[in-house]
């Protein structure tokens, strides 16, 4: 079975953009948007991962202005 996530990215001044997607996806998404001053979106992604609490859930906000969050949904 294949891992999808629920996931929401915010940013100030822009439209809040969610989906339903593998980390494969998250993470070519991310790169698409160009988080400004961001760590490579790889790397978000594998961090949210590994600190994701016990339901699976994580979030990551920057003092630029952006914040995504991830929610695991099926493994």
């Amino acid at each position: 079975m294949t891992t999808r996530y629920l996931w929401t990215l915010e940013r100030e001044g822009r439209s809040t953009r969610s989906g339903f997607d593998t980390v494969e996806e998250i993470t070519s998404i991310i790169m698409v948007e160009d988080v400004a001053g961001a760590m490579p979106a790889d790397w978000v992604v594998s961090f949210m991962r590994i600190d994701a609490d016990q339901d699976g859930s994580a979030a990551h906000e920057t003092p630029l202005g952006w914040t995504l969050r991830l929610q695991q949904m099926a493994a």
